[in-house]
């Protein structure tokens, strides 16, 4: 169960902020912020309860502004080209956004520039833990 689902339970039953967050080892201002979210919200807590919790985080969580950003969908078409070219030598993320600023009339910061191509990096090289049995060749 998703700790938005735990939150919501405990607030139906009547605990306190302060109880839950105690309970689910969390910020308090974070239980304050989902529970005025729910509040706000077009759906009750009972309806939101029944929900998937991939479609219940949807609801609540409107994503990252600076994803909807047309800056953003600029940048997301080049970022393959830019990770490509930080691969050569003699080539950092200094030039790279210099080259990115040059092509649009509104660029990122240079932070803002490096954290995304940073997401994208890390997207784009997944890892997994495999475990593996050990076989007795004996029998």
């Amino acid at each position: 169960m998703s700790q938005v689902k735990q939150i919501l339970r405990m607030h139906i039953q009547g605990k306190g902020i302060k109880t839950i967050a105690r309970e689910l080892s969390i910020s308090k201002n974070t239980v304050k912020s989902y529970i005025k979210k729910v509040t706000q919200g077009e759906l009750s807590i009972a309806e939101l309860l029944h929900e998937e919790d991939p479609a219940l985080e949807a609801k609540l969580w409107s994503g990252n502004p600076s994803y909807k950003d047309d800056r953003y969908e600029y940048l997301k078409q080049r970022l393959d080209y830019y990770n490509k070219e930080l691969k050569r030598v003699g080539v950092n993320r200094q030039l790279i956004w210099e080259e990115y600023c040059q092509g649009t009339t509104r660029p990122y910061s240079y932070t803002q520039f490096c954290y995304h191509l940073q997401q994208f990096r890390h997207s784009s090289s997944p890892t997994m833990v495999l475990e593996h049995q050990r076989w007795n060749y004996r029998n």
